[in-house]
């Protein structure tokens, strides 16, 4: 079976993430289908997809999550309450994944990125002389984080802590490790923006 790139089926699961409420059913369903776009590897069967819906649907429901109180007909919860809670737990779709390749105008011009850890990676890389080396970009951005050098907020056991786009105070940041620096490294790759 080869990997999902149908851009509807995806622009409708990104669009899904970023509405205000959506049923736990459909935040799972969109999960696990940019989840898919974005692995390196190609999916498995199509149960073990459902299998993996039904998983996140499950773990949704159990979080207890408030409910949209404009909707008395279905549960409605919040996929950024979602994502907040998935954390430390699960992986989250990357949120540039939708975005086409940004180009600078001008050869002197600077491209500016949706998300500031995309330039921050970008940035690691050039001072890695450009490589991928994924231990190497991790330390260089642990460096960033020392420095307090935006977007980054701590370094954990776990990895290193960055404010999204959205962030604002209060918030839970989001978490930079060795696997979802591949994962973006692959589709920076896929964008050919590296």
């Amino acid at each position: 079976m080869t990997k999902l790139k149908s851009k509807p089926i995806l622009k409708r699961a990104a669009h899904i993430l970023s509405q205000e409420f959506s049923t736990p059913k459909d935040i799972a369903w969109a999960w696990v289908t940019l989840l898919l776009s974005q692995e390196e590897e190609t999916r498995g069967s199509e149960a073990k997809r459902y299998s993996r819906i039904a998983e996140f649907e499950a773990w949704i429901l159990g979080l207890n999550l408030p409910s949209n109180p404009k909707n008395t007909e279905f549960i409605t919860v919040s996929p950024e309450s979602v994502k907040n809670a998935a954390r430390n737990v699960f992986e989250w779709p990357h949120d540039y994944i939708f975005d086409e390749p940004a180009k600078a105008k001008h050869p002197d011009s600077k491209v500016i990125h949706k998300e500031a850890i995309t330039q921050a990676i970008l940035d690691a890389i050039k001072d890695a002389n450009g490589s991928n080396d994924r231990s190497m970009l991790m330390a260089i951005m642990e460096g960033y984080a020392k420095e307090g050098k935006e977007p980054f907020a701590n370094i954990t056991t776990e990895g290193i802590e960055w404010r999204g786009s959205n962030w604002s105070e209060g918030d839970k940041y989001m978490l930079m490790t060795d696997k979802s620096l591949n994962n973006r490294l692959t589709n920076l790759r896929k964008k050919g923006i590296i």
